[in-house]
């Protein structure tokens, strides 16, 4: 498995963000690991560093100030597009969510949680 430079986590439940930094830290998925809480924290982020963006999002969909289809429709408005990966991680399994989250072009995948290595193999084999 490759390493990656950066992955963005955008989730706002602290347990999760938890448990899926400490699988990313296990499997040794990227040099920095970075966390916002809701799509607006992350937009923040990759306006500050335009030239620096992460090689993998992970985005949540149900979050607060902005959520994780919210956060792509900006992220598509606003030509946001690089190489980044864009994957949707949540708990929601609802065939409409996974349908609206494939009409976006830079979401890759679609995982639902919690993370564990045998998704993070599955995921890396995808990039």
């Amino acid at each position: 498995m490759k390493k990656l430079g950066c992955i963005l986590i955008v989730d706002d439940d602290d347990t999760s963000n938890f448990v899926t930094k400490l699988m990313l830290d296990k499997t040794d998925a990227a040099h920095i690991i970075l966390m916002a809480r809701n799509g607006k924290e992350a937009v923040n982020y990759l306006e500050e560093n335009k030239n620096n963006f992460p090689d993998l999002i992970l985005l949540d969909i149900n979050m607060p100030i902005m959520n994780g289809f919210d956060f792509l429709e900006y992220w598509e408005k606003k030509g946001m597009t690089s190489n980044s990966k864009i994957v949707m991680f949540s708990t929601s399994i609802r065939e409409e969510d996974k349908t609206k989250a494939e009409q976006f072009y830079d979401v890759i995948s679609y995982i639902e949680k919690p993370l564990n290595e045998k998704k993070i193999a599955a995921l890396f084999k995808e990039i």
